[in-house]
């Protein structure tokens, strides 16, 4: 049996890539996610039913870009995947990229599991990728969330009025980000020393 590769992580979770001959099991757990509505409850993801085949062709596409870095999200304790998350459209130029997170496991929201996976996605794209900006969007009543982001120093940058509908009705999408210089005054030097431990 091949070893897991862990690749970052902190007290709650860890990250690990999503390997290739796992990639049908790895669909399978997320398949699950995106169909549950309560997971969903205010993603644009949701809006349709997903089988096993799309949600692996899905993952497919986006592992094989080279604009995209994800993982999949492990509780420290049970090793069980919880989620999945990364830097999306990532733009070598102006050194940006989108973050983006679902936390798929009920048992674990409320954990802070949530903002520890942005706070090291946020880490590793300032501390080995030389991003300058990550950005971010959500729906505006998704107070979790904003909360989460918050938390590790994104700060709002503009709302996208009756942006995404769901639930009967439209939802404003917030969207936030966080620069690198703001990152590296009041988050590296203690996220330096939380994420760098060996696991």
């Amino acid at each position: 049996m091949k070893k897991e590769i862990y690749f970052l992580g902190g007290p709650k979770i860890f990250l690990r890539p999503i390997e290739v001959e796992e990639l049908r099991k790895t669909a399978a757990i997320i398949e699950k996610w995106v169909n549950d509505e309560t997971v969903t409850y205010f993603m644009f993801t949701g809006q349709k039913p997903k089988n096993l085949k799309q949600v692996m062709s899905d993952l497919e596409e986006q592992l094989e870009s080279k604009d995209n870095v994800i993982f999949l999200v492990q509780d420290q304790k049970t090793k069980k995947s919880i989620g999945y998350a990364g830097l999306y459209e990532i733009n070598s130029t102006a050194k940006k990229a989108e973050l983006r997170i679902l936390i798929g496991e009920k048992d674990f929201w409320g954990k802070g599991c949530g903002s520890e996976t942005v706070k090291i996605i946020t880490y590793y794209g300032f501390d080995r990728l030389n991003l300058n900006r990550i950005y971010l969007g959500f729906t505006a009543d998704n107070k979790g969330a904003a909360k989460a982001y918050e938390k590790a120093g994104y700060s709002y940058e503009g709302t996208l009025k009756e942006d995404i509908y769901r639930n009967s009705r439209y939802y404003d999408s917030l969207r936030m980000a966080i620069l690198k210089k703001n990152y590296y005054k009041n988050f590296y030097k203690s996220d330096v020393e939380k994420f760098k431990q060996k696991i």
